[in-house]
């Protein structure tokens, strides 16, 4: 078994093999170095979505109505304990990322939101500077487990990074 990647159908233009391969790459690669077990990876669930959808599972989870770029969903309690959790990614976010910071193409974005989600499923966070000065090293160490260039945060949205 490995890891699922679903592609929504409203997804446009639908990632080529190379993205696809890349991603599940990253999962894996990142995945391992931030401490998740090759089965619990095995069932990580990766869905690529469009804005509408994103917006939804925003004002389903979080309660508010908005587009963001990437949301980890923590595995339910399991008793055997071989799930590491689902991440959503907003490919149409990821466009306009991409376009703005410059990144290499929107399979490179893709793959660093990836990284993102995974350290949020692995227990980080930054919702305070410290934790995200730790999350950040995370990143970085799983970004380059992964042969991907290091992340450049400092996140945005925060009330301490206003």
């Amino acid at each position: 078994m490995s890891t699922a990647l679903r592609i929504d159908r409203d997804v446009r233009p639908v990632p080529g093999g190379d993205t696809r391969r890349l991603l599940l790459r990253v999962a894996r690669r990142a995945g391992r170095r931030l401490g998740f077990s090759k089965d619990e990876l095995a069932t990580l669930g990766l869905r690529l979505l469009g804005d509408g959808e994103m917006t939804e599972l925003c004002r389903v989870h979080l309660g508010d109505a908005h587009v963001t770029d990437v949301l980890s969903f923590p595995a339910a309690d399991d008793p055997g304990g071989a799930h590491a959790g689902d991440i959503a990614i907003d490919w149409a976010q990821v466009q306009r990322q991409a376009a703005q910071r410059g990144a290499q193409g929107w399979a490179q974005e893709g793959a660093q939101l990836l990284v993102h989600g995974l350290a949020h499923l692995a227990g980080h966070d930054h919702d305070t500077r410290a934790d995200a000065r730790r999350m950040l090293r995370a990143e970085r160490a799983a970004a380059t487990a992964a042969g991907l260039p290091r992340p450049r945060r400092p996140y945005g949205g925060e009330p301490w990074s206003r």
